[in-house]
């Protein structure tokens, strides 16, 4: 989580320099004396790639937190002695993670599609202030697809639970040793964590003592996770706000 803030720092960077950049009168001439030209409709599409691959990235994490939340209300209504948080857990399984991942997968073709948008390739002709807005808004545009690709890392759902057998001693040793495991590991992404911690949650309805320290267990990770989402959604906004500020400023220029 820490390892992001750098490149939203890096990316507000670039942003406000291009916008500053775009309010020159001499930037606006120039942009306007070549908006037929094709490189001019790659940086403009450019900008809008960039907002929708945001819009997306904000819709992934939003499926996440809210299905922390469920899962943290059902957590609290089980530690009071309930028992519906096993039909949230199937929910979680059949439900939000199709969603999840049919999301990210809009995310990555977004992304991909960003990624095939060409440099310029008419520099010899343009002006050296235009040469560099056009380069701050490409180095923008490859933070961008930098950070919306490490936000999907983070979020990464990890392998589906294994089916256990239920015939052998054998088998329920495995289990109970898997559930010890997982409540002992420090994983690098909190997305696995609580992937991990879904999974003990199941397997541990065999094994009654391990009940109460999975819930407790489960409860710390999901609120780390709420944390960290929290903290990208509001990194994400203000991203939001730039990418929607440098558009605005080109399609305001290129519609005199």
């Amino acid at each position: 989580m820490e390892m992001l803030h750098p490149n939203f720092k890096a990316l507000g960077d670039l942003h406000d320099c291009a916008n500053g950049l775009l309010r020159s009168s001499v930037v606006q001439q120039e942009l306007v004396q070549f908006r037929d030209k094709r490189w001019v409709d790659e940086v403009a599409e450019g900008s809008l790639g960039m907002l929708d691959a945001c819009g997306m990235t904000r819709d992934v994490l939003l499926l996440v937190k809210e299905h922390v939340q469920d899962l943290q209300s059902s957590l609290r209504r089980r530690s009071r002695g309930e028992s519906c948080v096993e039909n949230r857990l199937g929910t979680y399984n059949n439900i939000c993670r199709k969603r999840m991942k049919k999301e990210m997968l809009r995310c990555i073709l977004a992304l991909n599609s960003m990624r095939d948008i060409g440099g310029c390739s008419s520099s010899a002709v343009m002006d050296e202030n235009l040469m560099v807005v056009v380069s701050v808004l490409i180095e923008a545009r490859r933070t961008t697809i930098s950070i919306a690709e490490s936000i999907m890392s983070f979020v990464a759902i990890s392998r589906p639970k294994p089916k256990w057998g239920r015939r052998s001693f054998i088998a329920k040793f495995m289990r109970a040793k898997r559930v010890a495991n997982v409540l002992e590991e420090n994983r690098s992404s909190e997305a696995d964590c609580v992937d991990g911690t879904l999974i003990v949650l199941h397997e541990c309805n065999l094994f009654e003592k391990s009940k109460l320290p999975g819930i407790r267990s489960a409860s710390n990770r999901l609120e780390t996770l709420k944390v960290a989402v929290e903290s990208l959604e509001v990194e994400l906004q203000c991203m939001f706000r730039r990418l929607i500020q440098t558009r605005v400023s080109l399609l305001n220029i290129l519609n005199i």
